[in-house]
């Protein structure tokens, strides 16, 4: 039986960029009938659920235990007794179509913001994306491309950080020019020339503000980039500098603007070219031509790994970069944006659906999403791939997940299910994919 226990839950702020991550007492242990959690449509899975302790209980919260499609569909809304601690409390259920079955139980104190969940896949591989793809899709990124190269100086700037340096790599503050501002990163060489050429190892950073979003270790044996999305450069200092007011003065203007609660939903109600990822998207795929370009990389060894915002960015670089030779996303955000239109919950920002504050913002959003959906890049990927996926996923949920995965093409393919994973990835699977993405001669990690 597969088991999860409450501790370690993420809560996801479904009104904010933080995808945070919040520890709690044990409060539940949950247990499928199935190990692997993974069932056919039509066969019923039967969750055990355990309530462990009631001091993490949060109070004035409905007790039910709920089931649904991780959607609107709710198929079981049953009382659960709070008060019965290690009794056995069953609940089955099964789904007709591809899709998860999500069980949600009373909140904790610590993830006020959504229940805890448990879930479990029928048929994941036959999710599909309710973003449609544009007919004009591989036109209109192949046209910004070209423009951006003809319109704006690529501008690359490289600087040294001494304190930063150590005998085993040179340590970089570089950035570019994009479209209205620039884009921002950090780059460690190898000081050892004798292991050159080197394996470069590219990432962009998840979503929020804290240590990492501004921070990078170097490598000994290969070239390490690392970029934000924020339109300032980032700073291991961050907290002696304040560097923090200027990620909430993102969102403030975010909202001053576009009407909008956070940087990762602006603009896509007026145009594609005004959503806040647009510029960042073609700022970060030139500097990979510029890293690609350079005479000391081993081109057999050009590397992405990225976890949520920065999974999610995999799919935009990988589809619109072939320099990539592997690739990991971990819990990837920005999939299946328009997973509603399927009855199940879009991925995160959910940029659809907070920007519907008029029919007419909702429609504009509605027609722009699908450009960014990072379900309609996958297909466009030409490297062998490995996705890690959280079953109790609050913040980037399986089905999203799933239905981006499902789209890449490419048979070198390979995902993890997290069977009770929130969107606080174990370290197993980054130990695993990450050892994967690394080792030319290794085995597929299913």
């Amino acid at each position: 039986m597969m088991n999860r226990t409450g501790i370690g839950f993420c809560a996801a702020l479904a009104s904010a960029s933080l995808l945070c991550f919040a520890a709690s007492a044990a409060t539940y242990t949950v247990e499928l009938d199935r190990p692997e959690g993974v069932y056919r449509c039509g066969e019923t899975a039967t969750f055990t659920v355990r309530l462990v302790s009631t001091n993490n209980l949060a109070s004035g919260r409905a007790q039910r235990a709920v089931l649904d499609n991780f959607g609107k569909t709710v198929l079981t809304n049953m009382p659960f007794d709070v008060s019965a601690t290690g009794v056995a409390f069953k609940v089955s259920g099964t789904l007709a179509n591809p899709g998860f079955l999500r069980l949600s139980l009373p909140h904790t104190k610590s993830s006020l913001h959504d229940p805890f969940v448990f879930s479990a896949a029928f048929e994941p591989k036959k999710i599909k994306k309710g973003s449609p793809t544009p007919s004009d899709f591989d036109a209109f990124w192949a046209d910004a491309r070209a423009r951006l190269a003809r319109e704006v100086p690529l501008d690359p700037q490289m600087v040294r950080v001494p304190e930063r340096c150590t005998a085993d790599f040179e340590y970089y503050r570089i950035s570019f020019a994009t479209f209205g501002r620039r884009v921002y990163g950090y780059m460690s060489v190898p000081t050892d020339k004798s292991k050159a050429p080197f394996p470069v190892d590219f990432g962009v950073n998840a979503a929020g503000f804290g240590a990492w979003t501004n921070d990078m270790t170097g490598e000994n044996d290969s070239i390490r980039v690392q970029f934000s999305v924020y339109p300032f450069p980032p700073d291991w200092k961050w907290k002696e500098t304040g560097l923090e007011a200027q990620y909430k003065a993102l969102d403030a203007d975010a909202k001053a603007k576009y009407g909008t609660d956070s940087y990762c939903i602006a603009g896509i109600a007026e145009s594609r070219e005004a959503y806040f990822f647009y510029p960042v998207i073609l700022g970060i795929d030139r500097a990979v031509d510029w890293v690609a370009a350079r005479p000391d990389i081993d081109r057999a060894r050009f590397r992405y790994e990225g976890t949520s915002q920065g999974g999610g960015f995999g799919f935009y670089l990988c589809g619109l970069n072939h320099s990539f030779t592997k690739a990991a996303f971990y819990v990837p955000a920005i999939t299946d944006t328009m997973g509603y239109m399927s009855g199940r919950e879009s991925g995160w920002p959910k940029i659809v659906e907070r920007n519907s504050s008029t029919p007419e913002r909702r429609a504009a959003a509605e027609r722009w999403a699908p450009y960014f959906d990072g379900a309609n890049f996958a297909s466009r990927i030409a490297c062998p791939v490995r996705v890690a996926v959280g079953f109790s996923d609050m913040t980037c949920p399986p089905c999203a997940v799933y239905a981006a995965y499902n789209e890449i093409k490419v048979s070198d393919k390979a995902i993890s299910n997290g069977i009770g994973m929130t969107h606080s990835c174990s370290g197993r699977f980054y130990s695993e994919l990450g050892r994967w993405v690394k080792d030319q001669g290794a085995e597929s990690v299913k």
